[in-house]
């Protein structure tokens, strides 16, 4: 009976010292949070409102539920029911972090401009990963915008760790109200340097019509006074007139006339820097399938 005892206090302080501790990290958090969004809107206009928010101690998380955002005019153009972030620390870079925003909709003035977009439910969800080690990094974005489109964005690089160091002394220099204009333009030097020392791996893009995307583009197309099958013609003249790769003309012009689905991917030489693929560029400028099978290009459209 002892053991059980015992057993059960152990719980129950585990409990309660995990309850306070979630308990002590959510006031702080609301803290960082409620100050951040007064920043925002100081500087941008834009006001965001929300009506909870909870944070998870051991995976140092958060989440704002029932969001709204409104505009500088104080009119809100849209809703959201949560928004979750992980791995947002903020003095170093995290090796993963995470950002999903769940049923967002739009309404006012944005669906007047889109209306594809009323009563569509968007859904983000973006996603960083990063080694400290090697400087690998990866991030990918996926965007499902109800029936109107899916959009996926894959990013990936290495040697970035003088990058990513420089996050440290970025958010130092803001916390002092953005330093002084010899430490802004010192960090900035040192950004470029930093830049070009990175090492791209791949890239990748891909658009899904779900349904409304030719809509969509249609009904921008006659606001411009022009009917679909004069937008393709031009377009096509537009194409076929650029200095751009054959592979990527023949995609671009494949989705004009389809609408259904449109992808690009690129994956560089391996150990290219950001230096030698400018380097690169500008000694094959005016060769544009040399540039392609330097950069691996592939493009699909239909």
């Amino acid at each position: 009976m002892k053991r059980l005892l015992i057993v059960a206090g152990l719980g129950v302080m585990t409990f309660g010292g995990y309850s306070y501790a979630n308990y002590y990290v959510s006031k702080e958090a609301r803290k960082d949070v409620d100050d951040y969004l007064l920043q925002l809107q100081a500087q941008t206009g834009l006001d965001v409102r929300y009506k909870e928010i909870s944070s998870n101690f051991f995976n140092q998380s958060l989440a704002l539920n029932t969001v709204a955002l409104k505009g500088p005019d104080g009119v809100q153009f849209a809703d959201i029911g949560s928004i979750e972030l992980a791995g947002f620390y903020p003095v170093q870079p995290s090796d993963h972090t995470r950002m999903a925003i769940k049923d967002m909709t739009f309404m006012g003035p944005m669906v007047v401009n889109i209306q594809e977009l009323e009563g569509e439910r968007i859904n983000v969800v973006s996603e960083f990963n990063y080694s400290a080690a090697n400087g690998d990094a990866d991030a990918k974005t996926v965007i499902n915008a109800g029936k109107l489109a899916d959009v996926e964005l894959r990013f990936a690089m290495t040697n970035s760790q003088a990058l990513m160091g420089l996050h440290q002394q970025f958010e130092e220099l803001d916390k002092k109200g953005r330093g002084n204009l010899q430490q802004q333009l010192a960090l900035q030097s040192q950004l470029m340097t930093a830049m070009t020392e990175v090492v791209p791996k791949s890239f990748s893009f891909k658009l899904d019509n779900n349904g409304k995307l030719k809509d969509l583009i249609q009904r921008v197309v006659a606001e411009q006074g022009m009917t679909y099958e004069q937008f393709q013609q031009q377009m096509q003249q537009h194409i076929n007139m650029s200095p751009t790769p054959q592979g990527l003309r023949d995609a671009a012009l494949g989705f004009i006339e389809g609408t259904e689905q449109f992808k690009v991917s690129m994956a560089l030489p391996e150990g290219t820097t950001v230096a030698q693929v400018n380097e690169q560029m500008m000694s094959l400028m005016g060769q544009p399938e040399e540039l392609a099978k330097y950069f691996n290009l592939k493009a699909s459209g239909k």
